[in-house]
């Protein structure tokens, strides 16, 4: 019983004496970037800094969360003038990503019926898609889904977690190389 006693007290200790240095903890390990991403993250990422959009990079996908308040009308599912000009942007980067798989989700939050819901993020994602498509990314590197309030990424209970909820992302990997296989007559 000493031991463990002796054995506690000390894993205390260290945790307090780690909890009380001034030393940041280091951050977490990123996956390493493919080539693909590394071509176009540094773009994509001045944009999303400007527009205060949200990037994520896992290696081998790129995804922009583009929140639905300040971009889209706040009663329908058009895009507002602010959020077409960094959406023509995002085009620009994109259309020349032919080696690129493009998809365009849309969320909602869950207040409301949930077939109105899941037409809703589908419109939104149509309206992000045809903008993109418009700046010329090619429409079969592209795919839309609507995911309604699947997904939420807070809590649904409160207007700055419904916020959170609403937006519309852009998936981009790249294209898998298609294998040359035998088929058996």
């Amino acid at each position: 019983m000493k031991m463990i006693s002796a054995a506690l007290l000390s894993t205390v200790a260290l945790t307090i004496s780690a909890c009380s240095s001034n030393k940041p903890a280091p951050p977490p390990p990123q996956p390493e970037a493919t080539p693909w991403a590394q071509e176009h993250m540094a773009e994509l990422t001045a944009i999303a800094m400007a527009e205060r959009y949200e990037i994520h990079n896992t290696g081998e996908q790129i995804r922009l969360v583009i929140p639905v308040k300040d971009n889209f009308h706040p009663k329908r599912t058009l895009l507002l003038p602010s959020g077409l000009v960094p959406l023509a942007r995002v085009a620009k980067v994109l259309r020349t990503a032919t080696d690129s798989n493009i998809a365009v989700i849309g969320f909602s939050d869950d207040v409301g019926e949930e077939e109105v819901n899941q037409q809703l993020s589908l419109e939104r994602a149509q309206a992000v898609a045809s903008v993109l498509q418009l700046g010329g990314v090619r429409r079969h590197n592209m795919q839309l889904k609507s995911l309604g309030e699947a997904g939420p990424r807070a809590d649904n209970s409160t207007p700055e977690g419904r916020d959170l909820n609403r937006r519309v992302e852009i998936e981009i990997t790249p294209r898998q190389p298609v294998s040359s296989l035998a088929l058996a007559p």
